[in-house]
């Protein structure tokens, strides 16, 4: 029989069990009631905006290795295959780089074999827009089962949206359904234009904790300064279109010469300086474009890309802006994908990778090699298979310059 003591003292425990949970639901009860009313929700897309990469880690200049960048894949593993098979992919010394929008539109299956393999063996990469919905959809599903009864909702809706699914009914016409004869709460805590059980949300479900964290680590932009070289999604710009090129508010606004020569002389300036302050040229495009600072834009617009520098060089721009009179404007150059409508699109200073293979085009890499490894496979352009049959991508043509220091080949596929 327990003691006067013994029963006070758990009275007090299960008051204070008892106000903990209140508080807890009420707190939950309250997430959700400001979720509902101001349509707030948490960070779901975790942007990582710069990622630079080192030179071991884009080895343009070693002849022995390889940078090897593959267009938007779209979870098209049979191609995938066979484009690392025919460019003889060494994992053990080559590079491998892809440009986003490694899921979805290819079907479920594919898009998971295509993040096990991308996740397992951690390639480097950038998002795409439809990763980025993967990622968000993930987020929401955790977000969502923490609210009392969320995770429940979710299970009964998926088990009744399987049922309609089974009997052929369109998964927007069972959505507009639901959402009229449901009056729950939990459908307004969908966002806005999100595609409930579409697509990325089953991705998003389906992929294990450490694919969900590779695609989390990816970022926006790729900068290599060693090779003056910006991969992204969907394109940058050089300047903010708002003001004409030379106007003052623009990164690069003049080509101004070098200073008086000195004691040390301009020598001193292009041998030692120069290539720091080139970099933070390249950052300051990135920094100071205000469209490159906006991920959506990075994503999303296609021939122009947005990315935001959140760190590194920020106090050596602002110092070194007296000295653009003395910095002369070099080019860089921009990999991207996205624009599967325009297709491969080779430029002196631009090279756009997606040929639409999801499109039953082709799927297309970007070999880079040093110029002394010179390569004889022709660019191939967005044209089909040759109607002989005849691959064009092995015809010998003279391989095209990359940057200032590489040399740059490309090998395609075919995804009918």
């Amino acid at each position: 029989m327990p003691t006067a003591r013994q029963a006070f003292a758990f009275s007090v425990i299960s008051l204070f069990i008892f106000f903990s949970l209140s508080d807890a639901i009420i707190e939950n009860a309250n997430t959700i009631r400001a979720a509902i009313a101001n349509r707030r929700y948490p960070d779901f897309s975790y942007y990582q905006n710069l990622r630079t990469l080192s030179v071991d880690e884009f080895p343009l200049g070693d002849s022995k290795r390889r940078v090897i960048v593959v267009g938007d894949v779209h979870g098209m593993i049979k191609p995938m295959r066979a484009l690392l098979d025919k460019v003889s992919y060494d994992e053990a010394t080559d590079v491998l780089i892809h440009v986003g929008d490694i899921l979805s539109k290819g079907g479920h299956g594919g898009s998971m074999d295509v993040l096990s393999y991308m996740a397992s063996n951690n390639i480097t990469g950038v998002r795409g827009n439809h990763d980025q919905k993967v990622i968000e959809w993930r987020g929401w599903i955790n977000w969502i089962r923490t609210l009392p009864g969320g995770q429940r909702w979710l299970k009964e809706k998926l088990e009744k949206y399987a049922e309609a699914e089974a009997e052929g009914v369109p998964l927007e016409r069972w959505i507009k359904r639901e959402k009229k004869y449901d009056k729950s709460k939990w459908w307004k805590l969908v966002p806005k234009d999100w595609v409930l059980f579409g697509e990325h949300y089953k991705i998003a479900r389906a992929m294990t904790n450490a694919q969900y964290n590779y695609l989390v680590s990816l970022p926006l932009t790729l900068y290599i300064p060693s090779a003056h070289t910006y991969i992204v999604h969907a394109g940058l710009l050089p300047s903010d279109p708002n003001y004409p090129f030379n106007h003052r508010r623009q990164p690069l606004a003049r080509v101004p010469n070098y200073p008086p020569a000195t004691k040390s002389g301009p020598k001193k300036l292009k041998n030692e300086t120069l290539p720091i302050l080139r970099g933070l040229q390249e950052l300051a495009i990135l920094k100071d474009v205000p469209q490159n600072t906006i991920p959506w834009d990075i994503l999303n617009i296609r021939s122009v890309l947005n990315g935001k520098v959140t760190n590194g060089y920020t106090r050596e721009l602002n110092i070194t802006k007296p000295m653009k009179d003395a910095l002369p404007c070099y080019p860089s150059t921009i990999i991207y994908g996205h624009a599967a409508s325009r297709g491969l699109d080779v430029k002196r200073w631009s090279i756009g990778l997606d040929s639409g293979c999801v499109y039953s085009r082709r799927l297309t890499a970007l070999i880079l090699t040093p110029k002394s490894h010179h390569k004889t496979l022709r660019v191939q352009d967005d044209n089909m298979d040759r109607e002989d049959g005849r691959d064009p991508t092995t015809e010998a043509n003279n391989s095209f310059p990359f940057g200032e220091m590489g040399r740059g080949t490309i090998v395609s596929v075919s995804c009918r």
